[in-house]
């Protein structure tokens, strides 16, 4: 037992170094990384950035990871747009319930600092739809769609 208190005592007197956020990091569990390309004018606006009129689409990469004690919340990386390297939006998502057309649908709420809250449908565990500020589904075009789906663990 007094190892665990030596540990603990030595993590909280060094909280701001990498010893201790190391352990932290270690401490979320992958849920997925999940793919997809959308159109760009309508996230872009939901996410309050300026595009160009060439804006047509845009790459996004989701990982979501969820706490050790929960299984319905944590913190995720969304990189798309201009979203990437040291820009990567990062934040917490915890499970809710209930969509515009769907009252039992499960929904995953992400939560941008400075930017507001993006819904996804979670349609199974391979596959998220985009939803808007309502909750409705969003509709793309023949080219894109508001789709994200699971890729092979790239981290």
């Amino acid at each position: 037992m007094k190892p665990y208190v030596l540990t603990i005592l030595l993590c909280w007197s060094l909280f701001n170094t990498n010893i201790c956020s190391s352990q932290t990091e270690k401490a979320n569990i992958l849920v997925g990384v999940f793919d997809g390309r959308t159109p760009c004018q309508e996230l872009a606006k939901q996410l309050n950035e300026q595009t160009t009129p060439e804006c047509i689409k845009i790459k996004w990469r989701l990982k979501l990871f969820k706490e050790l004690a929960t299984a319905n919340s944590g913190v995720f990386e969304l990189e798309g747009f201009g979203f990437r390297g040291a820009n990567t939006l990062k934040g917490t998502w915890h499970t809710t319930t209930g969509t515009v057309a769907n009252p039992e649908a499960i929904v995953y709420q992400l939560d941008l600092a400075r930017r507001g809250t993006l819904f996804l449908q979670k349609a199974d565990d391979n596959v998220f739809f985009f939803l808007d500020r309502q909750k409705n589904l969003m509709v793309g075009n023949r080219d894109f769609s508001y789709t994200l789906n699971r890729v092979p663990n790239k981290l």
